[in-house]
């Protein structure tokens, strides 16, 4: 195995210049990226734009063809109100069965004790 390193500090270093370069990830100098990265952010964004069009013109085509394959989501049907039960019921049960265990825990003690 060779004793190489990609990312490796040049031997002789003369002055901040040969450090940033040997800083910058994949040999890119801090002045040479302007120009490559504008273009390559063109390209970048006209193939997004012909991808994004390709994707239209397959969608529209297969619109024509099958007209009955709209889409596969559903629209959001409106929430179904549940019917609520009134809340006194609520509060009777409570109730109710709180006397209930009352009752039981009298009936318990003045058997235990009588």
């Amino acid at each position: 195995m060779s004793g190489h390193s990609f990312r490796s500090l040049p031997s002789d270093p003369s002055g901040d210049d040969a450090l940033d370069r040997a800083i910058e990830p994949a040999g890119r100098r801090a002045t040479d990226g302007d120009a490559d990265m504008s273009a390559l952010h063109q390209f970048e964004q006209a193939q997004l734009a012909r991808e994004y069009a390709d994707i239209e013109r397959a969608s529209a085509t297969l619109r024509l063809a099958q007209p009955a394959l709209e889409s596969w989501i559903k629209p959001p049907s409106p929430p179904a109100v549940a019917k609520s039960r009134p809340l006194w019921l609520l509060i009777s049960v409570l109730w109710l069965s709180t006397a209930l265990v009352t009752a039981g825990t009298v009936a318990a003690i003045a058997t235990l004790v009588g």
